[in-house]
């Protein structure tokens, strides 16, 4: 996946380092929370579901422009935000 691929769904961006490379990470929206899964849990949590919820997505350090990892999906916006600025490297929100 690259950045353009995320497009109108980024409505945050955010500078991270590792070392002395800087790297964005994407807050997005989402129509798509996905489950765990595992099938020893129940529906509610197992099963994906079709809701409006939040993603991160972290760009390539190497690849400027792709996307290399996720970084999860939650069901609030504060979570989002809480969970980004705690991710390692992050240093800012550029917008």
């Amino acid at each position: 996946m690259n950045v353009a691929e995320l497009g109108d769904t980024i409505i945050k961006t955010g500078i991270c380092s590792y070392g002395s490379r800087q790297y964005r990470l994407f807050l997005c929206t989402s129509t798509f929370f996905p489950g765990t899964g595992d099938y020893e849990d129940s529906p509610m949590i197992g099963n994906d579901k079709e809701m409006d919820c939040y993603c991160i997505w972290l760009e390539d350090m190497v690849n400027s422009g792709s996307i290399c990892a996720g970084a999860g999906y939650y069901e609030h916006l504060s979570d989002a935000i809480h969970a980004a600025e705690d991710s390692a490297g992050f240093e800012r929100w550029i917008n």
